[in-house]
């Protein structure tokens, strides 16, 4: 038996308390928790000796990735009641030493990245002569910025069927978010530049007729690849504050002020500050540049039009 499966059983076999919907729930997320610890390295065989160190590498793992931390509390809420089920008492009862705050203002704080530092992290990689791939994520670093692409999603895309360049549109079908497509149009030269650039790192899938910005026969061990070259060029919470998720954070907030004439809600002290600036610059129509911006991100960012839940997470609340 591995000790990466060790874990997983002790989920299979812990007694846990409550209805049989909410232990399923449990399980799985408990699960999710063990792999991600295998991904990092750990060694942990028994929920006995999962320790806070191990939830910290969990929750950096998670945010690196973008993830919100209304799901990194999920998994941690499920490793707690493992933790408990066998006895281990030893961990932190709230998520704040992680750094994970569910429930607090949806991003009160922008996570946009400062565009002189993705452009001086791009130029890096792409000049990174001790990194064989450095150009190739500098590539998919580039279309996270421009596009707004999630990290798994500037990997899989497929540039020789879906990039219709004379009509200048997108389809982004492979590793998004629950499975959904979507279609980027009219895009910028600047786009149109970003997707260019990725040609060179075109690579045959595993799948007949897909392509990807992979190398051939990596799968998804690339995120790892991407994540190594983010370390190696400071893009990381803890060296700069930022994630390549920032990127995606950027592409929307420069959408919105395109659209409105002027900056979202978290880059203003309060909600009262954010509606008299949009005033002083629209006046009485700020209110409906700010939902049209908002309707457009979302689409792009791959949900529905009216999901303020999406455009809060990256904008901040206009209300």
């Amino acid at each position: 038996m591995t000790k990466s499966i060790s874990l997983v059983l002790g989920v299979n076999r812990a007694t846990l308390s409550g209805s049989r919907s909410k232990q399923h729930r449990v399980r799985q997320n408990a699960r999710a928790f063990a792999k991600r610890l295998r991904r990092e390295g750990f060694g942990v065989c028994k929920w006995t000796n999962v320790t806070n160190k191990h939830f910290a590498a969990v929750a950096w793992q998670m945010q690196e990735e973008g993830k919100g931390d209304g799901r990194i509390a999920e998994l941690f809420s499920a490793a707690r009641d493992l933790c408990k089920a066998y006895g281990n008492t030893g961990i932190s009862p709230t998520n704040d030493v992680f750094d994970v705050r569910r429930g607090s203002i949806a991003n009160a704080i922008s996570k946009a990245v400062a565009p002189a530092f993705v452009q001086g992290a791009i130029d890096k990689l792409e000049n990174e002569l001790g990194y064989e791939y450095g150009p190739r994520c500098a590539a998919q670093i580039r279309l996270q910025w421009e596009l707004g692409l999630r990290r798994e999603e500037s990997a899989k895309i497929d540039l020789v069927s879906d990039w219709d360049r004379e009509g200048r549109s997108l389809l982004v079908q492979y590793g998004t978010k629950g499975g959904r497509p979507r279609t980027l149009t009219n895009l910028s030269d600047k786009q149109q530049e970003a997707l260019e650039r990725a040609l060179p790192y075109v690579s045959q899938s595993d799948r007949p007729g897909v392509h990807t910005l992979m190398p051939e026969g990596m799968g998804d061990k690339w995120q790892e690849k991407l994540s190594y070259a983010a370390r190696l060029c400071g893009f990381t919470k803890k060296e700069s504050g930022w994630t390549l998720h920032s990127n995606r954070h950027e592409r929307f907030h420069r959408m919105y002020v395109e659209h409105t004439g002027f900056q979202p809600p978290n880059q203003h002290e309060s909600v009262e500050a954010f509606q008299k600036a949009a005033r002083d610059t629209a006046g009485d129509e700020w209110p409906r540049l700010d939902a049209e911006a908002r309707d457009e991100i979302e689409v792009t960012a791959g949900h529905s039009a009216g999901r303020r839940d999406v455009s809060d997470a990256y904008l901040g609340s206009s209300q």
